[in-house]
This record gives structure tokens, C-alpha cells and sequence, in this order.
């Protein structure tokens, strides 16, 4: 196998800089991160901080130093803080595993998309190894290195984002390899077979999968919607993100013209039943998450219940060329007497959009990579009693998050860099009204290999026959406690 990673080449790190580099990372963690000791105990923190501080006794190669680094980011449990590799590491001469996977019928793992040269290799194959290694362990260990979009001990946001990433993952973690050897079941028999099959370079990768896949690959723009089944009146409107389509466009009018065409097409044509297919909806811009739900809340509201940041975070939201930003944070920020910083008032109110606004029933399609902004529509909705919720566990959590504003850091000397979220976002929701630490469904459904065989989408088709049976389903909050917030 030739490694094209430069890690292969590239001089060794003495102890002296692998140390100073950890420890500058654990110097950012304390000054900004508003998570630090908020999932795991910080006790916790400085014990595993010592503990790979003192395992860095001689010199270290990029790629065991960036594995070594991983456990202090993913000790934090939070989705929103990354370790990412330094610029140009990943290239266009990294090479890939060339398999879209999907896990199915519990334990199993299929290849949904196959790039490779081989075309025996068809939807449904069982995949058992990669270079010996069996699947479920090397998916797991994907799982453990990065907890991007998955909040706290929640599972489904890892999952979920390892395995439709899974030859991103699989290059960021291991190399980029020419080649790899693989043991599989084609989908018509039993036999375990084994083969060899080409890494392809990012741009080989891209083309073969719109030449073989194209057709079905989901090129649905943000915020289309669609007539889902005539009979019932019912409408399928997919958000798959809360960004903006225009590169610049600070204040998202873009999204918002687009959101109330499609509001208006509802009301135009009389829909009785809307599925939002929230499905690997990463998240966005707060605001835009607002804008959605404007359209189904009956009552004004707020999204944030509280803001929170360090004091080390001030100087990281002020900024030179903005000679505006110190009276804005003064406007919007008081010490908390805790050392760091609060919102002054309680954050924005927004009112419900009546003249468009859908009153008929709602159902939405969630999972694991359902994260952030989009946990945040889904949790205002719940804590509302509006809507039925299908598929698996957000990968966020009821409560908020930590997100809002980033401050990406350079490791000095291997030059790695960990992206840290710096405020504290607490949604206006009720604790009580929670169905666990997630969202979590209402009707779980998970894939088959038969769904993978056929390219279904197994949440649409249950939703589909939930509103042709009449099912709905029953929550009973207290009004006042919705309206108070």
C-alpha cells in the first residue's frame, strides 16, 4: 500500500513541541469553551489532560499526534467542537474508500454506492472487512475518534454522520491509501469473498457516482416542496439546511423569500397533511430555524431562553475593523457574576406568520445527523405539543447547545486545528415537556436491507402510511406554559 499521507514523510515531532502543542489546546479549552466541565466532569478533563501529557515522551508522527490529541476534544461530548486536521493534509491526491455504507437489519453493513471499478460490487453487498478489520470495529472507532453533530452520550449523531462520511472519516483517520483489500457477500448468496479494489482521488470519486448514481442522487434545492400523495392532500417540503443559498447574505433574505413561497404554495393548494424532511439537516443560522417555525406556532416566542460565554470570549466577539462590536456587546452582554458574560434581556421575540401559516398536521422526518439549529426547531416543536415525529433520535440535545459563534484555533507547531464553540445557548423550552435527552421520535423506524436494495426512503414511506391511516400524534401541554415563552 503507498501512503500518500505526508505523515509517511514529514519530520517527527520532539516531545518539547507535541507538549506544547497539547497544552496550548488545553489553554484555548479553558478560556473559551462554555462546555468545559458540562458533560464530563472537569476533574475527568485534567486527569485524561495529565495522563496524555505524560504519554508524549519521545518524538511523535503528524498522524499518531493527531490521534493522540483526539480523546481531550472528544472528552467534551460536544458536537460542535472539532478537531480537524491542518491545512492541505486532506487534498486532491487524498484517496478514498470507495463505498457509500449503510447499516441495516441491526448489526449489518451495506454498500448503498459503489465507486469502485469493480461492478460486481452492486447496492446491498455485505461488507465485512476492509484491510482485516471488520466494520462494525473500524465504524466504531470512526464513532470514538469524532463526535461532530452528536451531543453528550446521544449515539445517533455519530452514527449517523460516520457512516454517511464513512470514506471521509475512514481517509481522515487512517490515510489516504492507494488500495484496499475487502471481504464481502454480494446480496445473492452467502459466499465470503475477497478482493482488492482502487482508492480514487476526490475528483474520480465525484465523477463515477454522478455517472453511475446520477439520476438518484437527492438534487432537490433547499426548501422545495412537493405534492407527496394527492389523496390525502399531503406535501413533502425537504429543509436540508438553514442557510442561505447566496454566498453573501448576511441578513438570510434569500432563505426567507424561498420559505414563504413555499408556505404560500401550501395555502394555495389546500394542503392538509406536511411532512418536513428534516433528515441530515446539519443546522445554520439560528434565525432561519425562527423563520420556519413562524409558520406553525400558534403563539409569539423566543428560541434562546438564555446566552452564555467566558470572559476570555469578549475579545473574540470584538473585533478591530468593527468599530460597532464593543457597543454592541455592551448593548446585548453583562458580566453574570461569574466571571464571564449573559445576555442583558431575554433574546428576540418572533411572531407567528397567521395569514400563511399551516394548521393542518405536521409530521416530521428526523435522524442522527439532525443536529443543531435543526434540534432546536424540532425541540420548540415538541415543547409546542405540535407534531408527530418520525425516524430516530436528533443528534442534538432538548436543552441547547454550545454554538452561536466559533473561534477555530492553529495548533503552533503541527498546525492541527480545533474549531471551539463560544457561547452557551439555552432553548426557550420546558423541562417537563422533554421525551428524553434527544428528541426522540414518535414512531421509530429504522432501515432494512430490503429499503437499501430498493433506494427507499424507509421514514417517508412510514410517514406516508401514518396519514393514510389517520395517526397523529397526542400531546396536551398546558396552554399558559406554552404562550409564557
Amino acid at each position: 500500500v503507498a501512503w500518500l499521507a505526508d505523515s509517511a514523510t514529514a519530520q517527527p515531532f520532539s516531545t518539547t513541541e507535541a507538549r506544547e502543542d497539547l497544552q496550548f489546546l488545553k489553554h484555548k479549552l479553558d478560556l473559551l469553551h462554555p462546555g468545559l466541565g458540562f458533560y464530563t466532569p472537569k476533574s475527568r478533563v485534567e486527569f485524561l489532560y495529565d495522563s496524555l501529557h505524560n504519554h508524549l515522551n519521545g518524538p511523535v508522527n503528524y498522524l499518531d499526534f493527531y490521534h493522540h490529541l483526539s480523546p481531550l476534544v472528544t472528552s467534551l461530548k460536544d458536537g460542535h467542537t472539532n478537531l480537524n486536521h491542518r491545512r492541505g493534509y486532506i487534498n486532491h491526491d487524498t484517496r478514498y474508500v470507495p463505498f457509500f455504507l449503510r447499516k441495516a437489519d441491526d448489526a449489518r453493513y451495506y454498500v448503498s454506492h459503489n465507486i469502485s471499478t469493480d461492478t460486481s460490487l452492486r447496492r446491498g453487498t455485505q461488507l465485512l472487512t476492509i484491510n482485516g478489520r471488520g466494520i462494525a470495529d473500524l465504524h466504531r472507532d470512526l464513532m470514538n475518534a469524532d463526535r461532530s453533530g452528536s451531543d453528550g452520550d446521544n449515539l445517533t449523531g455519530r452514527q449517523q454522520w460516520s457512516l454517511h462520511q464513512f470514506a471521509d472519516y475512514y481517509a481522515s483517520w487512517f490515510g489516504s491509501a492507494d488500495s484496499a483489500t475487502i471481504s464481502y457477500r454480494l446480496a445473492t448468496d452467502t459466499l465470503t469473498r475477497q478482493t482488492r479494489v482502487a482508492c480514487p482521488r476526490l475528483d474520480q470519486f465525484r465523477a463515477r457516482l454522478h455517472q453511475r448514481y446520477g439520476p438518484e442522487l437527492d438534487r432537490r434545492p433547499n426548501l422545495a416542496l412537493r405534492i407527496a400523495d394527492t389523496v390525502t392532500r399531503t406535501a413533502l417540503l425537504r429543509v436540508s439546511t438553514f442557510m442561505s443559498p447566496r454566498k453573501y447574505d448576511p441578513f438570510q433574505w434569500a432563505f426567507n423569500r424561498r420559505l414563504k413561497r413555499a408556505f404560500r404554495q401550501l395555502k394555495q393548494q389546500g394542503i392538509e397533511n406536511l411532512i418536513v424532511d428534516l433528515q441530515n439537516n446539519g443546522g445554520g443560522v439560528v434565525v432561519n430555524s425562527a423563520r420556519l417555525l413562524q409558520y406553525w406556532l400558534p403563539n409569539r416566542f423566543r428560541v434562546m431562553e438564555r446566552e452564555h460565554l467566558k470572559r476570555a470570549a469578549r475579545a473574540e466577539l470584538i473585533t478591530r475593523w468593527n468599530p460597532f462590536s464593543a457597543l454592541n456587546f455592551n448593548l446585548n452582554y453583562k458580566p453574570d457574576g461569574h466571571g464571564g458574560y449573559a445576555n442583558r434581556t431575554h433574546r428576540q421575540w418572533f411572531r407567528p406568520r397567521h395569514r400563511l401559516a399551516f394548521r393542518g398536521n405536521l409530521y416530521f422526518l428526523m435522524n442522527g445527523a439532525s443536529f443543531s439549529a435543526t434540534t432546536t426547531v424540532l425541540a420548540k416543536t415538541l415543547d409546542a405539543g405540535i407534531g408527530t415525529f418520525v425516524g430516530e433520535a436528533t443528534g442534538g440535545a432538548y436543552w441547547g447547545d454550545f454554538a452561536g459563534h466559533f473561534k477555530t484555533i492553529t495548533l503552533p507547531n503541527s498546525r492541527i486545528q480545533v474549531r471551539i464553540p463560544l457561547k452557551k445557548l439555552t432553548h426557550a423550552v420546558a423541562e417537563q415537556h422533554a421525551n428524553g435527552f434527544t428528541v426522540e421520535p414518535d414512531y421509530a423506524v429504522s432501515r432494512t436491507h430490503s429499503d437499501i436494495l430498493r433506494g427507499r426512503d424507509a421514514l417517508l414511506d412510514h410517514t406516508l402510511h401514518l396519514i393514510r391511516w389517520g395517526v397523529v400524534a397526542q400531546r396536551h401541554w398546558p396552554s399558559s406554559v406554552v404562550s409564557a415563552r
